[in-house]
């Protein structure tokens, strides 16, 4: 009879010691807290010790945990004083270094700093491609990604640079970036953005350098080095042709060496793994390839920054689901988690499709599959992007904007496209001008006399200076809108989808947007402990 008190108390005890360890998770859960990150540029944080403490104290004011400082921009501009590349110091920041007054106003408000580098992007006067036109990614025809458009008329203005290339930019400039913060700032991370390819722009074109066309071959080993002159058939033993891969036919083709650029490329894209196979699949590993480079380098800033500074961390901004993204843009995110400590997934709004109450619902469903993307092995702040949110508010303007820039680009003896101008832009004001009246009453009065100049007489009127004037006029009410026109409560409804998933934080862009559209009051109140 003991004996069975005993072993009931036993099995009692586990029940209660497993309910109260249940308990203490979920207490532990309930009570982490929600961190709060803000991308932020120089222009915002200053050109004064006396600006970057103002802009330090507005974060304090917003409850913001982490400010991610842009400190090497898309054009290759540094904004700290580097003394390995002091030819990229940012005009304006070569007597002020924003990094370190950053890092000391911050740290002393208690708010961690990460400095934010645009990796694989370059200006085209920059001094990285400026220097080293060599390290640029070109494409099948041998151009740079200067040779893209953006829409269908505007020039590409960026050059993405290699990321295999050895040596060349990621060993020769980049990573000494990573490494000269490490060594010099008490940053609390290092942050990775456009650590990718450019595939939203060309996601197939990039990159055909020499470099890659050369390793390539090598790195998916499609014929060996040693005995390069002997070539191997498909030992024909499965009726699916693609099911004798595995007896080691040589997949380069015979004249591999005596191909150009396009022929190469065109084979990668579009050859078959296994000569005379049905399936055109050697791309499979053009993908691989691409998504094995960024991964090196991310594995590379980890290992060599904390080796100089085993506290730093690493984070990265990075699309929002990895399994395509590894596709289009060689971002397959998921794999990095040994080397990411922290992630921001890009989950703006115009990255979907679809209404905002849709956004809404694919915001929290989206935040949750990356939590289970990497297992929850390593924190997700859900990155919400202000301006996106706003697309029905700001569409007429931006309609009026676009058919305007066409309208100034026309000839006057071109009267049919003019007419058609004018008609779009007459449409676009009728629907954005109530609420232009509602919140900027005075903005409306300036800017209607001038639409109905342009749109008369099917816009036979239009002069280039008052099309000018036009344009000046919506520049300067989209740089800085009335309180109300850019609605706080829908930032507000981000903010609570995304918390939904219950992410380990909140990651908002950017600091410029809440300045030009008056929400910082939002994150003063959203994010209060």
């Amino acid at each position: 009879m003991c004996r069975k008190i005993f072993i009931i108390g036993i099995i009692l005890f586990a029940f209660i010691t497993a309910a109260i360890s249940q308990t203490d998770v979920k207490n532990n859960q309930s009570k982490r807290r929600e961190i709060h990150a803000l991308w932020a540029h120089p222009p915002e944080g200053g050109k004064t010790p006396a600006e970057v403490r103002t802009f330090v104290a507005k974060c304090k004011r917003a409850h913001i945990d982490v400010i991610v400082m842009n400190v090497k921009d898309s054009d290759g501009r540094l904004y700290w004083k580097s003394k390995k590349f002091p030819q990229a110091i940012a005009p304006g920041y070569e007597n002020f270094d924003l990094l370190e007054n950053l890092v000391r106003e911050a740290h002393a408000q208690g708010i961690k700093v990460e400095a934010w580098l645009v990796d694989f992007l370059e200006g085209a006067n920059g001094a990285a491609f400026r220097e080293h036109p060599e390290w640029a990614q070109l494409n099948p025809d041998g151009e740079t990604t200067l040779s893209e458009k953006l829409g269908k008329t505007r020039p590409y203005p960026y050059v993405w640079m290699c990321p295999a290339r050895r040596p060349g930019y990621v060993d020769q400039w980049l990573l000494p970036l990573f490494e000269e913060i490490a060594a010099n700032y008490k940053v609390d991370a290092v942050h990775h953005d456009y650590v990718r390819y450019p595939g939203d722009v060309a996601p197939d074109s990039y990159c055909f350098c020499d470099y890659c066309l050369t390793h390539f071959p090598r790195y998916a080993m499609l014929s060996y080095e040693t005995r390069p002159d002997e070539r191997y058939r498909v030992t024909p033993a499965q009726p699916r042709i693609e099911a004798n891969w595995w007896s080691d036919p040589t997949m380069l083709p015979a004249n591999w060496d005596k191909l150009d650029r396009r022929e190469k490329a065109d084979f990668i894209m579009n050859g078959r793994t296994i000569p005379g196979g049905a399936m055109a699949d050697m791309r499979y590993f053009f993908y691989d390839y691409r998504a094995n480079n960024i991964k090196t380098f991310v594995r590379e800033v980890a290992e060599n920054v904390k080796r100089i500074n085993p506290k730093i961390s690493v984070s990265a901004a990075v699309f929002k689901n990895p399994i395509l993204s590894g596709r289009f843009l060689g971002q397959h995110w998921d794999e990095w988690t040994d080397w990411i400590d922290v992630y921001m997934p890009m989950t703006y709004r115009s990255h979907f499709a679809g209404s905002f109450e849709a956004y809404l619902d694919h915001l929290t469903e989206t935040t949750a599959r990356q939590i289970e993307w990497i297992r929850h092995t390593r924190p997700i702040y859900a990155g919400i992007a202000t301006t996106y949110l706003y697309r029905e508010e700001f569409k007429p303007f931006d309609e009026i904007r676009d058919r305007l820039s066409e309208f100034q680009a026309l000839p006057a003896s071109d009267t049919r496209n003019r007419a058609e101008k004018a008609r779009l832009i007459r449409i676009a004001y009728q629907i954005g001008r109530p609420r232009l009246a509602q919140f900027a009453p005075a903005t409306e009065r300036d800017i209607t006399p001038l639409i109905e100049k342009i749109t008369a007489n099917d816009g036979r009127n239009a002069t280039p200076a008052v099309m000018d004037e036009l344009a000046k006029k919506l520049a300067a009410f989209r740089a800085d809108l009335p309180p109300g026109f850019a609605p706080p409560e829908k930032l507000k409804q981000a903010i609570e989808a995304a918390r939904k998933a219950n992410p380990d934080g909140i990651a908002i862009f950017a600091a410029s947007t809440l300045d030009r559209e008056k929400l910082w009051e939002v994150l003063e109140e959203e994010f209060k402990d």
